[in-house]
């Protein structure tokens, strides 16, 4: 069937309208689906002091301090200079564009070019979620399965567990929202539709465009398994007998095919690839990654046991309100791992998953998927993919339940029935004899109660105890069966075994009216479970990082020419710290810290000395912010602002943003710790990726106390040839004057030679796909012509 019929645009169409549904509260209650009551509930100095914060789910803070504070940064660049490159913000200056986890090169940062922030924000995450709606929709019609399970599958995929967990990040969704269209056009390649061929590789592109390094490694794994699929097809006998040396042919042509695809895409996405592979791996060479070189010695991240605990967690899966909720206690911690590692598209279809998986006439594709999203997260490589590898096994799963459905007797149907049946319904009796026993004797969880609250009280939002007890006192209640966090999917779970065993029913009628029940039962779990995780905030209430009358200060005192460095709070730093790090970016203040995967190897590292104004001051570091009262301040440090939310110092040993020194001698002294005559100079444009510089007369050598970097390079004003800065011996930028006898203005600009390198390889790339994808489709129509 094509999109044509009738129904299947009616399918299609109602999918979108639940779609749109799901966005109703920004659509028509002009809510915002994003994290800012974190920032204004949890976090100094927008918290109200000495109040319990009333937070729905604290789990996603880093969507509040990094990816929305990343778009905001794009926003202002875009509109400043055009374009994402250098950023003065965190680290003393970093390659920003080349930041993996900042999504720069996905389709809708580009729509905060020209609409206002959350309504760029909120567009972007609405048509994405469409575009995986759509993309699993025609995956699943092409290959011929039913209207229902098609819908089905489609509000499944695009309300999995991983989007929902991942949404404010969004790698996993804007990454994987555009896989099912590859799987469809290479679908649809093999069923003759030649003028395909040029949107494989398109689409792979733009998952890997849309997401990070990481989930481009899982695009890869996901074309592999449609090749390996392709491949069993020519090996398998049952599905043809050809000579050996015709089969070994086919192989080979079909992996070209493949290798060209892969090939393409890498291209077409060499603009994100180039500059965030370097960074990544000259961010790796520091040896700071918590997943890679992890909390525990050996090859796992949490120790030798993880996998173990790992796996005895894969059942919660089928029903993972069980494992905790984001207002309660994460109890996959104790498996040693984290409720963000959910995969869950709706109990029965997980359930079907997990079994079809053993199932001869489950796809091949489906079944390498499902095979590699459970089995990979439990081997080393854990360390670097972390266990959202689970993408590829829901990706994997709704194909193979959608498949079952479609597929299997009535009988297996039946048998699948009776057997779930009984094992929910002997869970139920014995879940509601232990909550019995729980409602008569509540002291037996006095212990568990009392450790929790000493374990929490360390972490990083364990200063709000009223907070943490609520939570823990959550937990406890969910124990019992009938707490609605247990009760509401549960019933769902009943229903949808009930539309289950009417979809197996002997009437045609029947059936028909139990397929469109049981698609009505798992959108409803996958809607509660969304539902649960994810945050709709009032901009009124709570608004996108406004003006304090500490961030007032900081932007007079500090300025543009100014950084900071933090002194964190040793217990409660989420709670206690103000401007956790990033989170000075939207008020234009620069810092020495930060928080991102992806760290440059500068003038210090993370949190390296932080209090030693000497040193901070040599890397440009005017003033020291940390929570009021702190007494560990060193005392070279001045203070000049104090608010119950903040202490603010001066560094006396600070030294200019960008300083001249008079002759090699005074430069050399200087990067050998000695404090030489310095002249400051000033920097006049203000911009992150091209700066004047007015340098008096007698200036030999200008040093700017910024990270060195590939593609920074200067000039005189009136001069034509660029030449490249030096990396000082701290780490910093450093030139030689070119006029050093007169006043002169220097020019600095950023232009990354891999940001170039990366733009021209997919424009080239782009042109070639386009006439490549012409030609075959020209040549497959005069084939057809000839044939004819």
């Amino acid at each position: 069937m094509t999109l044509s019929n009738k129904s299947t645009a009616g399918g299609l169409l109602a999918c979108a309208i639940i779609v749109l549904a799901w966005f109703s509260p920004w659509l028509i209650g002009g809510l915002n689906l994003a994290p800012q009551d974190i920032t204004n509930e949890m976090m100094r100095p927008w918290r109200p002091e000495n109040a319990d914060p009333v937070v729905k789910n604290h789990f996603v803070s880093d969507g509040a301090d990094q990816s929305i504070v990343y778009r905001i940064f794009a926003q202002d660049s875009y509109r400043r200079e055009g374009w994402v490159g250098w950023s003065t913000m965190t680290y003393g200056g970093t390659a920003q564009y080349a930041n993996t986890m900042g999504l720069y090169y996905d389709w809708t940062m580009q729509l905060h070019r020209f609409m206002r922030f959350w309504e760029a924000w909120n567009l972007g995450l609405l048509g994405q979620v469409l575009v995986a709606m759509t993309g699993m929709f025609l995956f699943l019609r092409g290959r011929d399965i039913s209207l229902p399970w098609v819908c089905c599958g489609a509000l499944a995929y695009a309300a999995n567990s991983q989007f929902v967990v991942w949404v404010y990040h969004r790698w996993a969704l804007g990454s994987f929202c555009w896989i099912p269209w590859a799987l469809w056009a290479v679908d649809a390649y093999g069923k003759g539709r030649r003028w395909t061929w040029a949107l494989v590789p398109i689409f792979i592109g733009l998952a890997f465009l849309g997401g990070n390094l990481q989930y481009a490694i899982f695009s890869c794994i996901t074309i592999v398994a449609i090749w390996v699929e392709e491949s069993w097809r020519l090996v398998s006998t049952r599905f043809r007998k050809v000579p050996d040396s015709e089969l070994v042919k086919s192989l080979l042509k079909l992996l070209g095919r493949y290798a060209a695809w892969g090939c393409l895409a890498l291209g077409l996405a060499a603009m994100m690839f180039l500059p965030c592979v370097d960074a990544f791996f000259k961010s790796d060479s520091l040896k700071l990654h918590i997943g890679m070189y992890g909390r525990a010695a050996g090859i796992y991240p949490v120790g030798a046991l993880q996998p173990l605990f790992n796996l005895a967690a894969y059942p919660f899966q089928i029903f993972p309100s069980v494992l905790g909720r984001c207002d309660s206690i994460d109890i996959l911690k104790g498996f040693k791992s984290e409720l963000f590692f959910v995969a869950y598209f709706g109990s029965l279809p997980v359930l079907i998953a997990f079994l079809a998986f053993w199932r001869r006439q489950t796809p091949v594709l489906a079944r390498v998927l499902i095979w590699t999203g459970l089995l990979l997260p439990l081997t080393p490589l854990v360390r670097v993919l972390y266990q959202r590898l689970f993408l590829l096994f829901i990706l994997g799963g709704i194909l193979a339940f959608a498949h079952f459905m479609e597929t299997a007797s009535r009988e297996t149907k039946l048998k699948l029935f009776k057997i779930t049946s009984a094992v929910a319904g002997l869970g139920i009796a014995v879940w509601t004899a232990a909550s019995l026993v729980l409602f008569f004797k509540p002291g037996i969880t006095d212990p568990l109660r009392t450790k929790i609250l000493a374990i929490g009280g360390g972490s990083s939002f364990g200063y709000f105890s009223g907070w943490m007890a609520r939570r823990t006192d959550n937990l406890i209640h969910d124990f019992s069966i009938w707490s609605p966090q247990q009760m509401l999917p549960l019933l769902l779970l009943v229903a949808a075994l009930m539309c289950f065993r009417l979809h197996a029913s002997l009437r045609e009628n029947h059936r028909r009216v139990g397929s469109w029940l049981l698609v009505c039962c798992v959108v409803a779990e996958v809607g509660l479970f969304g539902s649960r995780w994810i945050v709709w905030t009032d901009p009124q209430r709570h608004p996108l990082f406004p003006d304090t009358a500490d961030s007032l200060v900081l932007q007079e005192s500090v300025g543009h020419s100014g950084r900071v460095t933090t002194l964190m709070h040793p217990t409660g730093h989420m709670a206690c710290t103000p401007f956790i790090p990033n989170t000075l970016s939207p008020y234009g203040v620069g810092s020495i810290t930060g928080y991102d995967t992806i760290v440059p190897d500068g003038m210090l590292l993370p949190n390296e000395s932080s209090g030693d104004a000497e040193k901070q001051g040599r890397a440009g570091v005017s003033h020291l912010i940390t929570w009021p009262g702190n007494p560990d301040v060193p005392r070279e440090w001045n203070k000049i602002w104090s608010s119950p939310s903040m202490d603010l110092y001066d560094n006396p040993l600070k030294v200019a943003r960008n300083t001249g020194f008079k002759n090699t001698g005074d430069k050399d002294a200087f990067f050998s710790g000695n404090r030489p005559p310095m002249i400051r100079i000033q920097e006049t444009t203000g911009g992150e990726n091209h700066r004047l510089l007015e340098v008096p007369a007698g200036v030999s050598w200008i040093r700017t106390a910024e990270n060195e970097d590939d593609g920074w390079e200067y000039k005189a004003r009136s001069a034509t040839e660029w030449q490249p800065v030096l990396r000082a011996p701290d780490a910093s930028m450093l030139f030689p004057n070119p006029s050093p006898d007169e006043a002169d203005v220097i020019e600095m600009r950023y232009n990354p030679p891999l940001r170039r390198a990366g733009f021209i390889t997919s424009a080239s790339t782009a042109a070639l796909v386009l006439c490549i994808g012409a030609w075959v489709a020209i040549s497959g129509r005069k084939r057809t012509s000839s044939q004819a």
